[in-house]
């Protein structure tokens, strides 16, 4: 599948830019935002030398749901910084962000159009926004000498591209192998906060419907479809 990029100085934010251009394929990459934002509408900080990114994903034949597309972002997001980073210094945390040595590095933001899905990712290459809810890092600030915001753009665009192909040819059960392969927390003792409530139980891996399965503490395995997950002792 081919893929455009525009490059723009300065935007309010991504998102609203491709919202207004939905072109299959298209991406579009600002400098500067001077209204990201990330989950749940949380400001999210625009350093230049950072990536700002967003494109548009129209439904074609053969392509699951719309939610899925989280996943096959993340796997993208994944294959991009490894380029510059050793992937065993990589993971992703569910549902949509990318952690380096455990910290966040990178997230993705999926809004609906009518249409079909906006997908934004920011990649903190040169710097970190510090006092935030959650602890961030950046490529820099872990030793990583960075690519230019184009360069990561363009590696990310044809790996999504690629990503794309294998779920649209293969099926969610190919893309949710490749996301579990590097799934932070696996296994392991988790806390799903589902509003103002804490579930805590072990991860078990992520439905056929990309929920993941909490397995609680009496023996129920119970589907999380959203909300937020910790490890152990690292709830805010």
């Amino acid at each position: 599948m081919n893929f455009r990029i525009v490059d723009l100085a300065e935007t309010g934010s991504t998102n609203d830019w491709i919202a207004e251009h939905p072109e299959d394929g298209l991406w579009v990459r600002a400098d500067r935002q001077t209204a990201g934002r990330g989950r749940r509408a949380r400001a999210w900080t625009s350093e230049v030398g950072n990536l700002f990114t967003s494109t548009f994903a129209a439904p074609q034949p053969g392509e699951g749901a719309a939610q899925q597309l989280s996943f096959v972002a993340a796997n993208a997001l994944l294959d991009t910084v490894a380029r510059w980073v050793p992937r065993d210094r990589l993971s992703l945390k569910w549902p949509n962000d990318l952690l380096l040595d455990g910290v966040k590095v990178a997230g993705i933001l999926l809004e609906g159009h009518a249409q079909g899905v906006i997908i934004g990712i920011g990649v903190n290459l040169a710097h970190f926004p510090e006092g935030t809810e959650r602890p961030a890092t950046s490529l820099a600030a872990a030793g990583i000498v960075p690519p230019s915001a184009r360069e990561a753009c363009e590696t990310l665009a044809e790996a999504f591209a690629a990503h794309r192909r294998r779920w649209r040819e293969e099926g969610f059960g190919a893309t949710r192998a490749d996301w579990l392969t590097a799934a932070a927390g696996l296994g392991k003792p988790i806390v799903a906060r589902l509003g103002n409530a804490d579930l805590t139980g072990t991860f078990e891996g992520l439905a056929e419907d990309g929920a993941l399965l909490l397995r609680l503490p009496d023996g129920t395995l119970r589907p999380i479809h959203a909300g937020e997950v910790f490890t152990l002792g690292d709830q805010a």
